[in-house]
């Protein structure tokens, strides 16, 4: 019996703690209702989004997926604290989720909080460098913050990242109009063409 009452107690302080094994195989129907509620909340659906994620939950509490989009339901209904802690539940069961860490660089940019924000959408950078989220939002919060310089270096990464996004062209046509750099004519580039 005391074994037994052990083994619950442990049981339960590793479920409390953030134990959850992150290399626990996902049950089939979490996926799917994850895929669900994902789908209902590109569509703007946020109450049919939720009760997807939360029964994607039930199955597996600790899918990290589930509970990002799950953040991403409660930011688009502006509830920043309960968006943050998903963030971060979702960071305790896979700490390798970018998505997770650019959303919490998105709930501090929504508190104005621009260097805690631009802090995170950095490190979504350094774990994957290829995650174009992150890069738009360092150009936009440059932009935000008056450093043009920032905002082209991001934006030069993106253009060899995504050669033909749209919102790239659009956002770089967007500075050189407004912040051209010396020597530039035309959308002649310093050092080119001679």
């Amino acid at each position: 019996m005391k074994t037994s009452r052990i083994f619950l107690v442990s049981w339960l302080l590793a479920l409390a703690g953030g134990g959850c094994l992150a290399t626990a195989p996902i049950n089939p129907q979490a996926a799917e209702h994850n895929l669900a509620g994902a789908r209902a909340l590109a569509r703007g659906e946020l109450h049919r989004a939720e009760v997807c994620l939360r029964l994607s939950l039930e199955y597996n509490p600790c899918f990290a997926d589930a509970l990002h989009n799950l953040a991403l339901v409660e930011l688009a209904r502006g509830r920043l604290e309960l968006a943050e802690r998903r963030e971060r539940e979702a960071l305790e069961c896979r700490p390798e989720l970018v998505q997770a860490v650019n959303g919490l660089g998105v709930v501090n940019w929504k508190r104005g909080r621009i260097e805690l924000a631009r802090d995170f959408f950095q490190r979504a950078l350094k774990m994957d460098p290829g995650y174009l989220d992150a890069r738009r939002n360092l150009v936009v919060v440059a932009l935000e913050s008056g450093d043009p310089a920032t905002a082209r270096r991001q934006l030069e990464r993106l253009r060899l990242l995504a050669p033909h996004d749209e919102w790239v062209e659009r956002v770089a046509s967007l500075l050189a109009a407004r912040h051209p750099l010396a020597g530039d004519r035309k959308g002649e580039r310093k050092g080119e063409g001679r």
